[in-house]
């Protein structure tokens, strides 16, 4: 691939839009071309940035049509084409117009990540260092006695069978009121967090309960810097999140089987 046609392709690639081929392609130019991958750097900051903006707060929904009405409108985008002609365009009027772009037609499709939501502030937070796996071997009784019957303890042993994932050790979480038994440890050097639920909790995660039951293999999409893959392994959901390409994770979780 060529330079241009690789930057043409940043933005599909961070959605986890292009099929397996593609995707390989872009991550083998970006570790030989230098350039590249600073702008894809840039490009991967700036959408992180604007997503954790966005996630701040609930929008108003009267501002939001108005804001929608005027930048749907002629005389704004008149006014949009005749800025990007102007030498005298601001760098403050460019980013509004992007921030409100992103706000109309990236905003309603943040629902559709919502256990990948829940998972990536965690999942930062072991990348960083901050939180730390609370055992390692067969779940502490006094852990276990807390499961009940909405999460078993095997799922702790769920794990994949690729040697290149060596796991660190375990917790246990809560997302969304949901428990879950959280993996944490690398493949093939980076930091991944296994994230191990019932298929019965993805009632409190509608939007992935209803792309499992759509019938894809393994559901992925992007959140902030890190990629995210899910599947159903028997009566459990299985997801892994890492900063690392779509193929690479949904390789990972393809591996994982159910425990024994």
């Amino acid at each position: 691939m060529r330079c241009h046609e690789v930057r043409n392709l940043f933005g599909p690639y961070l959605d986890s839009e292009l099929d397996a081929k593609t995707s390989f392609e872009i991550e083998q130019h970006l570790e030989s071309c230098v350039d590249c991958a600073r702008v894809f750097k840039a490009e991967r900051e700036l959408d992180a940035h604007i997503f954790s903006v966005l996630r701040r707060g609930k929008k108003t929904e009267g501002v939001w049509r108005k804001l929608e009405g005027q930048i749907a409108s002629p005389t704004l985008w008149g006014r949009i084409r005749r800025k990007r002609t102007s030498t005298q365009v601001g760098l403050g009027f460019s980013l509004a117009v992007l921030v409100a772009l992103f706000a109309i037609f990236v905003w309603p499709n943040l629902r559709h990540l919502d256990l990948a939501v829940a998972i990536e502030k965690d999942h930062r937070a072991f990348v960083e260092g901050t939180m730390a796996p609370e055992f390692i071997g067969p779940v502490p009784d006094e852990i276990f006695r807390t499961l009940n019957d909405r999460l078993d303890a095997q799922a702790f042993a769920t794990l994949p069978s690729t040697v290149a994932f060596q796991a660190d050790g375990a917790r246990l979480c809560h997302l969304s009121g949901v428990p879950v038994a959280w993996i944490m440890g690398r493949y093939q050097g980076i930091p991944v967090s296994l994230i191990v639920l019932k298929r019965s909790e993805l009632a409190h995660f509608p939007v992935a309960k209803r792309r499992i039951e759509s019938g894809e293999p393994v559901i992925c999409t992007r959140t902030g810097s890190f990629q995210f893959a899910a599947r159903v392994v028997g009566e459990q959901v299985v997801c892994a999140v890492a900063e690392t390409s779509k193929s690479q994770l949904e390789d990972l979780v393809k591996s994982v089987r159910g425990p024994g």
